[in-house]
């Protein structure tokens, strides 16, 4: 298999593995976008095939098996998806960016429009419902917060498109945090390891944390390996950031960069040492305290292997014909997501009486 070599080595103290069902789960993910009406054309679906997803997820979630793994894929394939959209002209413009983003948080709720109406609302729609009888109500409220979240940062990214030249390295962090969209990935830990940590105890410092730190890695990983696209694409990327708001050369931002990634590793193994007096002030007994070390086990494997989910996907290699955009407009198919937008609708409600 072809990989891409990053232009900085990344190198962590976490366990890695993959998952033996990872042809299963990108066979049944391109399938699933054909279904869903998200990739129809032969060109579309070639993309996917070639992407592969399945790999990639199976990666960051070695312990998902089957049907689970299935379901994370589809969750990874609808997200690139969707952000694609916006990679061409729609992107430039917030103002139907805006409302296509309430559209789409009202159909994570259930309060607006049916979900037949567009291939993204499709998509959504059908992961929540068959993930909806294998997790908690609580579950569903936390991915339902953090898809919703994932959605802002993409409208978020839009509203800079065209002034980059004004984002601090700071501010680059910020936006990537939240439209890498990794709090929903990492919620699949639980649907794959079959039990649920408590939102009493997910919400504990200690635990946010750790799941931040997850974010951080995977998203300085990203802009790493994106570099030519994104310098191409005209994109927010961390490195670029510190380029033009730091004046660093693109060696120095790298070098910065490796720096960040090892003091945020560093930041996660303290965090973890000190689990076991969390552990102790709940009174946590022994399977408790068993499943979140198993769950912190995760967040390792997913940390470590996000690395080799973007060295081994051809969407970020250096050829030519993958830093350009897709098909010359960003996306492998428009999904026409602004159909029926009408910008002279009120975005505001009023309360119901």
């Amino acid at each position: 298999m072809d990989t891409q070599r990053a232009a900085i080595e990344f190198r962590f103290p976490f366990p890695r593995d993959l998952s033996p069902d990872i042809e299963q789960a990108q066979r049944h993910s391109v399938e699933w976008a054909r279904q869903m009406g998200l990739a129809t054309t032969d060109f579309a679906l070639g993309q996917l095939e070639a992407w592969n997803w399945g790999r990639l997820t199976g990666h960051c979630l070695p312990t998902g098996r089957g049907d689970i793994l299935d379901l994370a894929t589809e969750w990874i394939t609808w997200g690139f998806l969707y952000d694609d959209q916006f990679a061409g002209p729609l992107g430039n413009q917030p103002e139907r960016v805006a409302r296509i983003t309430e559209n789409m948080i009202g159909v994570l709720y259930s309060t607006s429009g049916t979900p037949g109406e567009n291939a993204a609302a499709r998509g959504i729609a059908d992961i929540l419902q068959r993930l909806t009888p294998k997790m908690s109500a609580t579950w569903m409220a936390r991915f339902r917060d953090h898809l919703k979240w994932y959605l802002i940062g993409v409208l978020r990214m839009t509203t800079f498109r065209n002034r980059l030249g004004e984002i601090d390295t700071r501010t680059a962090f910020e936006l990537r945090r939240l439209d890498i969209g990794m709090n929903a990935m990492i919620d699949f830990i639980e649907v794959a390891e079959g039990f649920e940590v408590p939102a009493s105890v997910i919400g504990a410092s200690q635990l946010q944390a750790l799941r931040q730190c997850v974010v951080d890695i995977v998203l300085l990983q990203n802009d790493v390996f994106s570099l030519p696209k994104d310098r191409h694409q005209q994109e927010v990327n961390v490195v670029l950031a510190m380029e033009r708001a730091e004046k660093l050369t693109t060696a120095q931002a790298l070098e910065r960069t490796a720096a960040l990634v090892d003091e945020t590793v560093q930041r996660f193994l303290t965090v973890k040492a000190g689990m076991p007096v969390l552990y102790d002030t709940l009174g946590l007994g022994a399977t408790d305290r068993a499943r979140l070390d198993r769950y912190i086990h995760c967040l390792e494997l997913m940390a470590h292997g996000s690395v080799y989910s973007h060295a081994e996907c051809v969407r970020y290699s250096t050829r030519p014909e993958h830093t350009r955009p897709i098909a010359g407009r960003g996306f492998i198919q428009d999904l026409h997501l602004d159909a029926g937008i009408e910008l002279a609708h009120e975005l505001t409600r009023t309360n119901r009486g």
